[in-house]
Formats: structure tokens, C-alpha cells, sequence
């Protein structure tokens, strides 16, 4: 069978994009197919799903509150490793493009241009930039495109030369905000820049213009986020495949239990196995699960990653598994994650897992509230290991 070309711009994973009542609503009004789809927990939910998915419209999607969960089932998963890595990179950016508007918002609303002008014009006070009507916004970005392009690239060159000259980012640290940079430009809701011009052209530009830039940059730094959440799943991912085959080998009798690795190691042989999970639907599961937001002040922003596999650990591994998780990673460079010289153990759990517990250590200093949790489920013989992180 012929493979298909996947877009530029696409996902390649079948995945289940399970839309929230919002995000129902808002396609009803358009042709697109929706069916019922399962979720993570067997529900049956209005979705979307394809071969492959555009990885630009999904983020917006998410950022509106349209997607409850994006679920994704197979019988392995680590040919699938580039775009499960794409798609948490796509999750979390999502959340940190769908804060950033709100803070920069209210940087502008409480300054002292607006303060004013919401006290000259009551009826017309703008408290917050969701309240200013869309027609409004597009008739001004289409009368001031020129000088609004013109700010975002002046906002660009300025948070541009704060990364350059930030003597405590290392170059790789540099290189990845600045990758980043122009998409979290871009993405920022037209309607701040609405207010924004507002005191652009008042003796407050440069002050606005400087708390911006530091806004950006801050938001910048949770990039790392994002990657080491992306590293963290793919290490649970190959501890749950390796535990998830070794099973199926097994029960079926083509291997002892410590020649599992081995017989693995083999192509033909991991094919064999591969098709037996199909067949008996044995499949790994991956989830992103989303709170959606309904409250206008003092949001929390919360995402879910669940993974799940056939196959239990034992109390012995499980507790080895939580020692590691709980390392102190003080001093610890993230090279050092690379080097393993302790004994990987069953499930592959090596070094690798120290991640939890640098993500951790990242999380509580930017203030996001991170929690990771690893769940045997004895009468369904499943094993789910959950990342929750709310910002």
C-alpha cells in the first residue's frame, strides 16, 4: 500500500481530536465532518479525526477552549516519536500563547492612558480586551496595518536584543527563544495591539514598550517547558512500550522474561509482536486532556498528558521509579541526564527519568504547579502514568 504524502504544516497521527461543547458549537456552524470518537476512558465524544492533522489550526483550536483531549492509540509507539514530541510542543505552547494575551492586556488596561480614558468614557470603558467588538478591530487593523506591522517588528528587534544581551543564557538557550520569538509575536491577540497603540502614540510608549519586551521574555523562558516535557513523555513512552511488549511476549511463549530485550532487538521478531498487539487490540495510550477555562478572572490554565500501557510494574520497580523521580537535581547540568551509570531496571526507567524531577524543579520556580503520578490499574492489568501541569 502506497504511503500518502503528509502537507507541510501537518501532524502525521491519527489521533482523536475531541472537541469541548464549545468547540461543537462553533463548528456546527461550519461543513466540517464531525463524529463520534472515543476518548482515553471509552467515552464516545464529537470529534475530528484523520490521517493527519494541521498543527497550526489544532493550536488555535486549543487556545479558543474548542478541544477537550487529543487521544491516540497504537500497538507501539516510538515510530511515532518525532510527532508525539511535535504535538506536546504544540499543547504546551498553545497554553503559554493563550496566557500571554491576557497579561499583556492587562499591562496596558491598567496603565494610566487607559485609566483615563475609561474614566472620560464610562459607558465605553474597556476592563478587559475580550469586551472590544471584533468588527472594531478589524476595521482599525485594516486602516493601521502598515504601523502595526511596523510594531511588531519594532517589539521584535527589542526582545531580540534583550535575549543577545542576557549574559546568563547560555547560546543554546539563546538559540531556542529566539526560534520562538517571532511565532509568540505573531500569535498574540489582535486586539492587544489595539490597546496597545493607543499608548503607542502617548509619552507612555517606551515604558509600555519595555514592559512588554520583558513580558515576551519571560514568557520565552518557559519554552524549556515545553521541551523537557516533550523528553519526559518519550521516556515514559519507552518504558511503557518495552513493558507493553514484553508482556505480549510473554503470554504468546516466544521468549523468556529476561530474553525479552533480546528477541526484541530483532526486526522480524518485533514486527511479530507488533502485529499481535494489533491483533488482539493490546495498544499503548497517549491523551492531552485540557481544562476548559470558563472563569473571566484568576484563570489556571491546566493540561493533562496520560499514558497508558498493558503490562503492571512491581512494588519493587514502582518504588525504584519514585526514589528516581524524587532526585535532587541541584547542580545537576542537563548533560548530565545523558550519563547513566545505575542500573536501568525493567521498564528501561533509567537516567532518563531524572526530566520529573527537573521539570519539577523548573516548574516550581516559574510558579506553575506540576504533579506526575504513575497509576496501576490491577484489574484492567494497565499501568498510566500521569503529567499534570497548570500555569
Amino acid at each position: 500500500m502506497e504511503s500518502v504524502a503528509i502537507p507541510k504544516g501537518f501532524i502525521d497521527l491519527e489521533a482523536h481530536i475531541l472537541l469541548s461543547d464549545d468547540g461543537l458549537h462553533a463548528l456546527a456552524k461550519s461543513k466540517t465532518p464531525i463524529r463520534r470518537l472515543s476518548s482515553h476512558n471509552g467515552q464516545q465524544r464529537p470529534g475530528l479525526c484523520s490521517q493527519a492533522f494541521n498543527a497550526a489550526t489544532v493550536q488555535k483550536m486549543i487556545m479558543n477552549s474548542y478541544i477537550q483531549e487529543i487521544y491516540y492509540s497504537a500497538p507501539e509507539f516510538l515510530s511515532k516519536r518525532p510527532q508525539i514530541i511535535s504535538t506536546t510542543n504544540l499543547v504546551i505552547y498553545a497554553i503559554l500563547y493563550k496566557m500571554l494575551s491576557p497579561t499583556l492586556a492587562h499591562k496596558v488596561i491598567e496603565s494610566p492612558v487607559l485609566r483615563e480614558f475609561n474614566r472620560r468614557n464610562p459607558k465605553n470603558a474597556i476592563t478587559d480586551f475580550r469586551s472590544i467588538p471584533q468588527k472594531v478591530v478589524d476595521d482599525f487593523m485594516q486602516k493601521n496595518k502598515a504601523i502595526l506591522d511596523r510594531i511588531e517588528h519594532e517589539m521584535i528587534d527589542a526582545v531580540l536584543n534583550r535575549i543577545t544581551t542576557d549574559g546568563k543564557l547560555s547560546e543554546e538557550d539563546k538559540i531556542v527563544r529566539m526560534r520562538s520569538l517571532e511565532k509568540f509575536v505573531r500569535w498574540v491577540d489582535k486586539r492587544i495591539w489595539y490597546l496597545y497603540l493607543v499608548i503607542y502614540q502617548t509619552p507612555l510608549r517606551q515604558e509600555i514598550e519595555q514592559s512588554y519586551v520583558e513580558l515576551f521574555f519571560r514568557y520565552l523562558d518557559y519554552t524549556q517547558i515545553a521541551v523537557h516535557t516533550g523528553n519526559l513523555v518519550m521516556e515514559f513512552i519507552q518504558n511503557a512500550e518495552k513493558a507493553h511488549l514484553e508482556r505480549i511476549i510473554v503470554q504468546n511463549h516466544l521468549a523468556p522474561r529476561d530474553k525479552a530485550d533480546l528477541f526484541l532487538r530483532n526486526r522480524e521478531n518485533r514486527q511479530k509482536v507488533v502485529a499481535i498487539a494489533e491483533r488482539s487490540g493490546q495498544k499503548l495510550e497517549i491523551a492531552w486532556l485540557f481544562h476548559v477555562d470558563r472563569i473571566s478572572t484568576g484563570k489556571a490554565y491546566n493540561v493533562k498528558i496520560l499514558i497508558s500501557n498493558y503490562g503492571l510494574i512491581s512494588e519493587t520497580t514502582r518504588n525504584q521509579l519514585a526514589k528516581k523521580m524524587k532526585t535532587d537535581t541541584s547542580g545537576i547540568a542537563l548533560a548530565d541526564f545523558y550519563e547513566d551509570s545505575g542500573d536501568s531496571g525493567k521498564l528501561g526507567a533509567g537516567l532518563g527519568l531524572l526530566y520529573n524531577s527537573y521539570l519539577e524543579d523548573v516548574c516550581r520556580e516559574k510558579g506553575i504547579r506540576y504533579f506526575c503520578t504513575i497509576f496501576p490499574e490491577p484489574k484492567l492489568e494497565k499501568t498510566t502514568v500521569t503529567v499534570d501541569l497548570t500555569f
